[in-house]
């Protein structure tokens, strides 16, 4: 093997295990290890040690946890401002589902090994047989796609001259979470554009993961969006000896629980595809300690994956979901005070639904206060480890003890993260190149490798590509803005980066299977001796 990374199989699968050993889960300090090792492979390239320059690690500005973004260029010899981007994310979810051998998925060889003993699917199984498949943590999703674009800047690198465009490789952080590390690439891109570079396409390598056609690969033109939408439902405590005396927040969660999970009127629909509906995230019982006094506040959150929906039409199904929800709690209280017979009086509650927006403005007339000082100074107080989504639903019940705010109340708004999504509209004509790269490239791989590859409009696993091109209106973005709890303090979004980037988008990732599962697995013929050669045409292709 070589001494530097190169575009051939064995030094991928040598750099891809040393990588996998990099333990970068999302929010860990491992985290802050996976752009130094990159840094590490690549500035001994020979490209590197004459342009020192052109290869830098990116700290992300304001992140509470000190995390970085590796950036490399490979500029055409011919000066252009021409920019064709390879981008991915080196942070990984956790081992936790892998019980025992947690450690060990960090190892891919050794993972494998041991895996064949465990109880796993009959598919996983057939995988691990054939010999074709490396499972551990970080194969398929996605250090394999980091290393395996790399591994064509490497090569590519050997001669700027026969480039017709820079490259700009984008390994980022938090792609799991929160996406700070793409959100700082986006400011940067921002910059350079403001500078005259025109960027051609930004090509990500996810892997795929569509459930259908599993064991061939797909090349997909958009990606999915997601928000993160909340309930805070607020009861009106009692203690249970008089139960009708009030009314619980469990009553109420209970009901819109069941009457969002998995509701299908929030499941988008783009291009005869539907997409999954909206499902919950994290429970919160907000009630402290043990004590006969029904719960009062419970919280919850959700992923809300979207293609054309806007913010304003999610809040609009939340708010229609908290009315139904109100209206049978109340109606199940009164049913059951008039079977019990029950000597209390029947109470008349009057049930709001308030949008955060509305919250804000109520602590600001309560405390005499901008929303933004009170949000600032809460936080402050506040663990910094603490996941943002924590700390936002945190915020909400502090809103709520400043206003004085009483229930039967729902409140809606939104959590980090938020990803946009993105489509190619075939309108212009940098999106119109990409679908003939695209043609070009599954033509290529049936005749040279006989391999099969799909089109796919978009990307359904949430993607860091969501953030090239915001399609949103400023309505939208005020709807967000002032709906999202934390805003301007724990989290932003480049909204006017986004959106003046405008940059066509395209997955051309490896062939994966059971991201984020014990299963997590690469099929290796495809990632190293197929996938190389295909991303190196379609640079080629787009730079023309």
């Amino acid at each position: 093997m070589s001494r530097s990374l190169n575009n051939s199989p064995e030094s991928i699968y040598q750099t891809l295990l040393k990588f996998c050993h990099v333990k970068s889960v999302t929010d860990s300090e491992g985290e802050k290890e996976a752009p130094r090792f990159l840094y590490e492979e690549l500035k001994i390239l020979p490209y590197y040690q004459e342009n020192p320059n052109d290869l830098f690690i990116q700290p992300i500005q304001e992140d509470r946890l000190g995390r970085s973004n590796l950036c490399a260029w490979v500029k055409a010899k011919n000066k252009t401002k021409k920019t064709i981007i390879l981008m991915g994310h080196f942070d990984v979810v956790d081992t936790d589902v892998c019980g025992y051998l947690s450690e060990e998925a960090f190892d891919p060889e050794t993972y494998t090994n041991l895996i064949e003993k465990e109880m796993i699917s009959e598919e996983a199984r057939r995988d691990l047989e054939s010999g074709d498949w490396i499972f551990g943590r970080g194969t398929a999703d996605m250090k394999s796609g980091l290393i395996i674009q790399a591994a064509v800047l490497a090569e590519l690198s050997k001669n700027p001259a026969a480039l017709d465009a820079n490259l700009l490789y984008l390994a980022v952080a938090d792609e799991e979470n929160n996406a700070c590390g793409i959100h700082e690439a986006v400011r940067y891109l921002a910059e350079l554009k403001k500078d005259g570079y025109e960027f051609i396409c930004c090509i990500d390598s996810e892997p795929s993961i569509t459930q259908e056609n599993k064991d061939h690969g797909w090349i997909h033109l958009g990606t999915v969006g997601m928000y993160t939408p909340f309930t805070f439902i607020l009861g009106k405590e009692t203690h249970v000896g008089e139960y009708f005396e009030g009314i619980p927040a469990s009553l109420i969660a209970f009901k819109l629980g069941g009457i969002l999970e998995g509701n299908g009127q929030f499941a988008d629909k783009y291009k005869d595809v539907t997409y999954p509906p909206l499902t919950c995230l994290k429970i919160y019982d907000l009630k402290r300690t043990y004590s006969v006094t029904v719960i009062e506040r419970i919280a919850m959150y959700y992923n809300c994956l979207f293609v054309t929906k806007t913010p304003g039409e999610i809040l609009d199904m939340m708010k229609a979901a908290a009315k139904k929800a109100l209206d049978e709690a109340l109606a199940d209280y009164s049913e059951n005070w008039l079977e019990q017979h029950t000597h209390t009086e029947k109470k008349e509650f009057i049930p709001q639904i308030i949008e955060y927006a509305e919250l804000s403005k109520m602590a600001e007339r309560a405390t005499g206060l901008s929303s933004q000082e009170i949000t600032k100074e809460f936080l402050k107080s506040l663990p910094p480890e603490l996941e943002l989504q924590d700390r936002g639903m945190k915020l909400v019940n502090h809103f709520i003890d400043v206003t004085g705010l009483k229930g039967p109340t729902v409140i809606v708004g939104f959590l980090p993260p938020f990803c946009p999504s993105g489509f190619n509209e075939r309108k212009t004509m940098e999106e119109l190149k990409v679908i003939e790269s695209v043609e070009r490239l599954v033509n290529l791989a049936k005749e040279q490798y006989d391999m099969t590859i799909s089109i796919g409009e978009i990307y359904e696993g949430i993607s860091d590509l969501s953030e090239f091109a915001f399609k949103g209106t400023n309505k939208d973005i005020d709807t967000l803005s002032n709906n999202f709890a934390g805003w301007g303090t724990d989290f932003t979004y480049p909204f006017d980066q986004s959106k003046f980037l405008d940059i066509p988008i395209v997955n051309i990732g490896p062939i994966g299977k059971d991201a984020h599962k014990k299963t997590e697995r690469l099929y290796l013929p495809y990632a190293l001796e197929v996938l190389p050669h295909l991303l190196k045409d379609m640079i080629y292709s787009l730079a023309k």
